[in-house]
């Protein structure tokens, strides 16, 4: 892309480029096309031919890639010619006749936004109305980073965009709104799903990054490896029953779930899900979306895939009895049935089931395995540094602690799953079936070869991999300590 006969960064400057939507493209002798947003533009193309002193083409390009050459070419990504270009041309709160056009710096704000926050692998963006300001945040390994600071004066250009876009109602700004839309980066079609809620300072917006891209879809993708694999390979080879995945929110259960359906899927069987909402579309599975508008609900969901044939089910989660009762009722009459539940522990799985009202002899019928899991960050291997350990949780003489440095910023560099995975056999069981407590049931599990939560991440810092900032963080409410 720099390949050029002349100085192009002398003769076009960054800015006159994105002013006026081009990049340069290709050479060809005297002939120099140009990507541009408005290939019609004749006075534009005749500037050029002045500044150049060559023939000028233009090619029709989106917005999104003209910007990556751009960035590309000065090595920057358009920041501060964005907060430059809303500063001048929005004044108070004046709605601009072209604020749906691809050029409004409203567009432009959130074509960066999302650019920059997938570039950079975030999983969420919260844009925040301040007194004075708009904060955009970008959720990067767990924890929430400063992306920008925004005038005030474009969020409600900003917000009526991202609504319209989503097909939410733009004039509701007394309730929350969920919705969803596309966005295209570097030719991937990434889902972004939307949420939108009032507070004192303005509505306040969500946006979740929806990247399928970023599923690897094989076991080994995410952390099952070795004794793991084999467990879990076994549980989802069996032909009927209940599998569980626990989990505190964005603990990465619904990546384990897709996985585990994608390496299940057969062209011989028949897998259905009710999910909300459908975060991933899976291509030859069969997926229902939760729809309370139309009175579509897990429980209507499930009592129509029964009769739908199915040989999987996946349950997005079980939030209540209804599905409770329903989901351990069709792994007892011959389904594989795929779940996720919001407890600390494997062993605890069996005890929220029971507080949800299902008799323990329909778990002990019904439930073949749970696997409890954690994502924990990955200490970043350029600068983490060594210190004496003085934690009597584990023997090693050295371990490591986060410092930061110019390539993670925070001492941490990625995520790993830890997984605790409790197989039910016959003698677990009969502990149900006699109601014994979840902590009988979960000393019966280590002494049949159970890891625990806090005995994996413990290993992962005597390793140099984590931190006991981690440890706690994640371990604290699983009464371990």
């Amino acid at each position: 892309m720099n390949n050029f006969s002349f100085d192009l960064k002398n003769i076009l400057t960054e800015n006159y480029c994105r002013k006026n939507f081009i990049a340069p493209y290709r050479e060809e002798g005297d002939l120099v096309v140009f990507y541009s947003l408005h290939i019609n533009d004749e006075i534009l193309k005749y500037n050029l031919g002045e500044k150049l002193g060559r023939e000028i083409s233009f090619e029709e390009a989106s917005i999104e890639k003209i910007n990556l050459i751009l960035d590309e070419i000065y090595n920057s990504n358009g920041r501060d010619y964005l907060l430059e270009d809303i500063n001048d041309k929005y004044e108070d709160l004046i709605i601009l006749e072209d604020e749906d056009k691809e050029d409004s710096p409203a567009v432009r704000a959130l074509d960066y936004i999302l650019r920059e926050s997938i570039a950079k692998n975030a999983s969420d963006i919260h844009i925040e109305p301040r007194h004075d300001n708009i904060v955009v945040r970008i959720r990067i390994d767990g924890a929430l980073n400063k992306l920008i600071d925004l005038p005030k004066k474009i969020y409600p250009h900003l917000i009526t965009r991202i609504k319209i876009l989503s097909q939410l109602d733009i004039s509701e700004k007394r309730l929350p709104q969920d919705g969803r839309f596309s966005f295209d980066y570097k030719g991937d079609t990434i889902d972004i799903r939307v949420a939108t809620t009032p507070t004192g300072s303005g509505e306040k917006i969500v946006l979740r990054i929806l990247d399928i891209q970023r599923i690897s879809y094989t076991p080994e993708g995410i952390g099952l490896v070795e004794e793991n694999y084999d467990k879990v390979m076994k549980l989802i080879s069996q032909p009927s029953g209940l599998i569980l995945i626990c989990g505190p929110t964005s603990s990465g259960k619904t990546s384990s779930l897709y996985t585990l359906l994608r390496k299940i899927q057969d062209e011989d069987i028949n897998i259905m899900t009710i999910e909300d909402p459908i975060e991933y579309k899976i291509d030859g599975i069969n997926q229902i979306e939760v729809n309370p508008n139309t009175g579509l609900s897990f429980e209507k969901g499930l009592k129509a895939i029964l009769r739908m044939d199915p040989d999987k089910i996946m349950i997005g989660e079980i939030r209540n009895e209804d599905t409770a009762h329903i989901a351990i009722s069709s792994s007892i009459t011959g389904h594989l049935v795929l779940s996720t539940l919001h407890t600390e522990s494997s062993p605890a799985s069996i005890g929220r089931l029971i507080d949800m009202g299902i008799e323990p002899y329909l778990i002990s019928a019904g439930l073949i395995g749970v696997i409890s899991q954690r994502l924990i960050r990955r200490l970043c291997p350029h600068c983490k540094e060594k210190i004496k350990n003085t934690n009597p949780l584990i023997k090693s003489e050295f371990i490591y602690r986060a410092r930061g440095c110019h390539k993670c910023n925070q001492g941490y560099s990625g995520r790993m799953a830890v997984f605790e995975i409790m197989i039910v056999d016959s003698e677990i069981r009969e502990m149900i079936s006699r109601r014994e407590s979840v902590k009988n049931i979960k000393n019966l599990a280590i002494e049949k070869g159970m890891k625990t939560l806090s005995s994996e991440i413990l290993n992962l810092i005597a390793d140099g991999e984590t931190t006991f900032d981690e440890y706690y963080k994640n371990i604290h409410t699983v009464g371990e300590l």
